[in-house]
């Protein structure tokens, strides 16, 4: 199943081998839930501690943060039109785990922004 968000997640795989440094910062493993309808279709892991973005589960790793979000949203937050802090207050997006962790990532997240 090819979803939109796939862009996301590819633009994001492009900007990391460019600053693999900033990646690795971060120093997390984080599993991103993707969901159409409610039900999670795709799952997408971004192991910053070894600056690797891929579809699936993670793999060797132990995850730090899962990220729950639909298709549509996941785009509007990369493209900035839909804020993530106000995308968790509504329950649009849902996280376990080191919530705190997440933060980090926000300037992976407009890396990818930039060249959607």
């Amino acid at each position: 199943m090819i979803l939109s968000s796939d862009a996301v997640f590819q633009k994001i795989s492009d900007g990391l081998k460019d600053n693999e440094a900033k990646a690795k910062a971060v120093n997390g493993v984080f599993l991103y839930k993707i969901t159409k309808d409610g039900k999670a279709v795709k799952e997408w892991t971004l192991d910053l501690k070894n600056a690797k973005i891929y579809e699936g589960p993670a793999k060797g790793v132990k995850v730090d943060t899962t990220l729950t979000v639909s298709d549509e949203d996941m785009v509007d937050i990369a493209i900035g039109k839909l804020n993530p802090q106000s995308a968790f207050m509504k329950g649009k997006l849902k996280i376990s785990g080191n919530i705190m962790l997440t933060q980090k990532l926000a300037p992976l997240l407009k890396q990818a922004d930039a060249k959607l």
